[in-house]
């Protein structure tokens, strides 16, 4: 799983106001603007690049490259970047293509960590694109070949081993089939129907080749095997074939950390959840074995973005920092709500170091109302979401008082429900069909609680804090007559005893602070 004691991330993402416009002036811009605004110390320290910022051709090693025209400096605005204390995010989905068709990562994980990592980034959001709304992979890789044997060679010492298919132990649907005229072949690894393993081994830690020799069938759609061995898991894509030759093989680099006592072959996807799975942890993988191998001593943020399609809350926790919950966010209060309501439900799924995301913030992109970027903000916050700004930040000392969005993404109090611990979402507590009622212990001995209008119409609403929940994710608190802040400064509410009324705005939230 994702590190624990990091909160939810900060930063900034070009793609709700800028989209594919994109170029190196923009986004250094934008950096210079989070440095001299404040809001790097406010805590958004992540710059991230979505869509666009690489090229559509990758460069001669095989490697994904910075747009050649729109980021001509590459790897050394990312470095411009760092050195103004910030860090960067790449983008990249797990279909052969992003969401505005450049290249992506399917098939070329490994390759494509190591470029994120040694291009200096320190975040990735990884999409779900050309998967499902444009199906490039042809169907589900259900299918497993008929696997003759294994070939093991060291790359350090070119010692050789063969494992014919009769070698293996078979579990499940697997079977040794016998074709005319070839050695027996494994068959019946596809869609997790049975597992081949292959035991007894005493290889050292090392680099090796393994080659899979497999039987070749006609097939007019690929064939996919993942091996197990040392710890590791790799997956191993097999072509179409015209069957001309009776065998084949495909062959794979692994670098065990650890002696290597088996390999287990076998072929996880049985439907669109076990597949979208392998590719997002397949990934996961790959981002663990370029930051271990590099020098790096900050986090690599890992975001999931397949969009709650298969529900990410139920497996991505075991890998990513953060997960996707819905579709894109729009510009107007209908979505924002959309998202707060898709985000309440992913409570019962929350763990520490890895976040139901329901996407950036669109405070600051001119379609919501203060009150409502207000609500916005705060909701975010009170639900552990990632904080990502997604306005155009570079004109922050232009705008009107009213139009003032960075005076609420800085609100220091907020924010702290957000990054504080216990890093867990608040607790709903009783209230109306108008009303939300959200409640979070802090670690500090605060309690803070926000009463939200989600309607139309204004409304009036009574709390009793003497009725407060004795403990919130295992963090207790009493109420007993301790001061109360509003932390949004606002003077709609009257305190008496231990009851407070409110009279709140459509589409507005109090917020309180309750002292320790």
């Amino acid at each position: 799983m994702a590190n624990t004691s990091l909160p939810p991330v900060m930063g900034w993402s070009s793609w709700n106001h800028f989209r594919q416009d994109i170029n190196e002036d923009v986004i250094y811009q934008v950096a210079q603007a989070m440095k001299d605004s404040g809001l790097a110390a406010a805590g958004y320290q992540y710059v991230n690049l979505d869509d666009c910022w690489q090229s559509s051709a990758r460069d001669d090693n095989g490697h994904l490259q910075f747009d050649l025209s729109s980021f001509p400096s590459g790897k050394e605005l990312i470095d411009r970047i760092h050195r103004l204390g910030l860090r960067v995010g790449l983008y990249s989905s797990c279909g052969p293509l992003t969401c505005e068709d450049m290249p992506a990562s399917y098939d070329t994980e490994y390759r494509d960590a190591r470029t994120f990592v040694d291009l200096g980034a320190d975040f990735l959001k990884y999409d779900y694109c050309h998967v499902v709304d444009l199906t490039t992979d042809e169907k589900l890789l259900s299918t497993a070949p008929a696997v003759v044997g294994l070939e093991i060679r060291s790359r350090e010492t070119n010692t050789f081993l063969e494992l014919p298919a009769a070698n293996a132990q078979l579990s499940g649907a697997a079977q040794l089939t016998h074709f005319a005229d070839e050695s027996p072949a494994i068959t019946g690894l596809s869609a997790r129907g049975g597992e081949a393993q292959f035991t007894g081994l005493n290889l050292p830690a090392g680099e090796y080749v393994v080659t899979v020799i497999y039987h070749k069938f006609k097939s007019e759609n690929r064939q996919l095997l993942v091996v197990h061995a040392a710890g590791q898991e790799h997956t191993m894509l097999f072509p179409t074939t015209s069957g001309w030759s009776a065998t084949g093989r495909v062959q794979i680099k692994i670098n065990a950390a650890q002696p290597i006592t088996a390999f287990t072959l076998l072929n996880p996807i049985t439907d669109r959840k076990s597949d979208a799975i392998l590719r997002y942890r397949t990934m996961a993988s790959a981002l663990q074995t370029a930051t271990k191998s590099s020098d790096r001593t900050t986090p690599f943020i890992y975001s999931v973005c397949e969009h709650g399609r298969n529900a990410p809350w139920t497996w991505a926790p075991k890998f990513a920092d953060a997960y996707r919950i819905s579709g894109d966010i729009r510009n107007n209060w209908a979505s924002v709500v959309d998202c707060y309501d898709k985000l309440k439900a992913m409570l019962p799924y929350a763990v520490p170091g890895s976040y139901a995301d329901p996407d950036m913030l669109e405070v600051g992109n001119g379609a919501l109302t203060q009150n409502e970027n207000i609500a916005h903000f705060s909701l975010w916050a009170f639900l552990a979401a990632p904080l990502i700004l997604g306005n155009d930040i570079r004109h922050y000392q232009d705008l009107p008082k009213e139009q003032d969005w960075l005076r609420i993404v800085t609100n220091k109090a907020v924010i702290a429900i957000d990054q504080e611990a216990p890093h867990l979402p608040a607790e709903p507590l009783p209230g109306t069909s108008n009303i939300d009622v959200l409640a979070k212990y802090m670690a500090d001995g605060q309690a803070v609680l926000c009463i939200f209008n989600r309607s139309d119409n204004e409304q009036s609403f009574s709390l009793d804090l003497a009725q407060l929940p004795a403990a919130i994710h295992g963090v207790p608190y009493q109420y007993h007559g301790q001061p109360v802040t509003e932390l949004w400064q606002q003077t709609n509410y009257r305190q008496e005893q231990s009851q407070i009324h409110t009279t709140l705005p459509a589409h507005a939230v109090n917020v309180f602070a309750l002292a320790k």
